[in-house]
């Protein structure tokens, strides 16, 4: 009898640990108000509701906790459990995580969406392998360059202050092989670079400028774009092993759910920021055949370099070609 006691003493002892609350706390440079945040604050409040508060999430936009790189820093002495960060600021950690980034990879955004099924699992693995967890990938459309001065070919290009961003090797080779030497700064910089002439010209996905007021200090956007931009939430698996089996199930469905509806929300967005920036007077600059093959080339010769480098896995990036060239190819039958 006294053993019984004593064991159903014990399990009352531990049952409240088992059940207590977990605070995801996640950082992100999207700023507060957008339909990104709008989304996430959404998932949040499903996660809570559907775990009965066993998992909250707060989330911190907006930069408030600095630059991706300073968001993974601070996961890692656990000051954050997440981050909402570009893909490249991932990649010292895995170089799988660049496999969408390489540039005039994708020709349109049924192009992306043809291979995502296939090979957005290598991503999750490889950063599973490094201890995150990948709760999505975000859609954030093409990147044009913009700048103050028309620019049709790398030559225009020399004559102007390029942003890279902070750590970005792909984006520093292709400027760099075109003789342009870039300014290399963190996001949360761009702004107020701009405004100074620090800077004076941007590769970004129309949303963003907006988003970002980067627009009210750029004339031209070159209608070429040069690559896909993708996001990525990832939380540290630390913490997210803390959390119960059945309530971690919960957050990834929410947030893979989320995720798919905030792809669906960003193509609309990105085409209303395209007629929003033509509407505020920026004029999208044409590019003649030979200017597109131009630039293609040294993508390539870029490509080349940074396989030499190991900025990506030379490997799974051939396999992918290989898969969007076979779809191109059915297609035209």
């Amino acid at each position: 009898m006294k053993l019984i006691t004593a064991l159903a003493l014990t399990l009352s002892l531990l049952s409240p640990l088992a059940q207590a609350a977990t605070t995801l706390k996640i950082a992100t440079l999207v700023p507060d108000g957008t339909n990104w945040m709008k989304l996430m604050r959404q998932a949040a409040d499903d996660i809570k509701t559907e775990t009965d508060s066993r998992v909250k999430i707060k989330y911190f936009p907006g930069g408030v906790q600095g630059s991706d790189k300073s968001v993974l820093r601070k996961m890692q002495i656990r000051q954050l459990q997440g981050g909402a960060v570009s893909t490249g600021a991932m990649a010292h950690i895995t170089n799988v995580t660049q496999i969408y980034s390489l540039p005039f990879t994708f020709r349109n955004l049924d192009e992306v969406r043809a291979v995502r099924a296939e090979y957005d699992h290598y991503i999750a693995a490889a950063l599973q392998e490094k201890g995150y967890v990948l709760l999505g990938l975000s859609e954030g459309g093409f990147a044009y360059l913009m700048s103050n001065q028309p620019i049709k070919t790398s030559v225009d290009a020399r004559s102007q202050k390029v942003w890279v961003p902070e750590g970005d090797m792909i984006s520093q080779t292709t400027f760099e092989n075109g003789q342009v030497e870039p300014i290399s700064l963190p996001v949360s910089d761009v702004y107020t670079s701009l405004q100074t002439g620090l800077i004076d010209t941007v590769a970004v996905n129309a949303t963003s400028a907006i988003a970002m007021q980067w627009h009210t200090k750029l004339s031209y956007a070159t209608d070429f774009p040069l690559a896909f931009i993708f996001g990525m939430l990832v939380v540290d698996e630390r913490a997210f092993s803390k959390i119960d089996a059945a309530d971690q199930a919960v957050v990834k469905r929410v947030m893979a759910a989320t995720f798919r509806a905030m792809d669906v929300q960003n193509e609309k967005d990105e085409k209303g920021a395209r007629e929003a920036l033509i509407n505020n007077g920026m004029q999208f600059v044409e590019l003649s055949e030979e200017d597109k093959v131009a630039w293609r080339k040294m993508a390539k010769d870029s490509i080349d370099t940074l396989r030499e480098k190991s900025v990506y896995p030379a490997e799974l990036y051939n396999q992918l070609k290989q898969t969007l060239e076979n779809k191109r190819q059915a297609a035209a039958q």
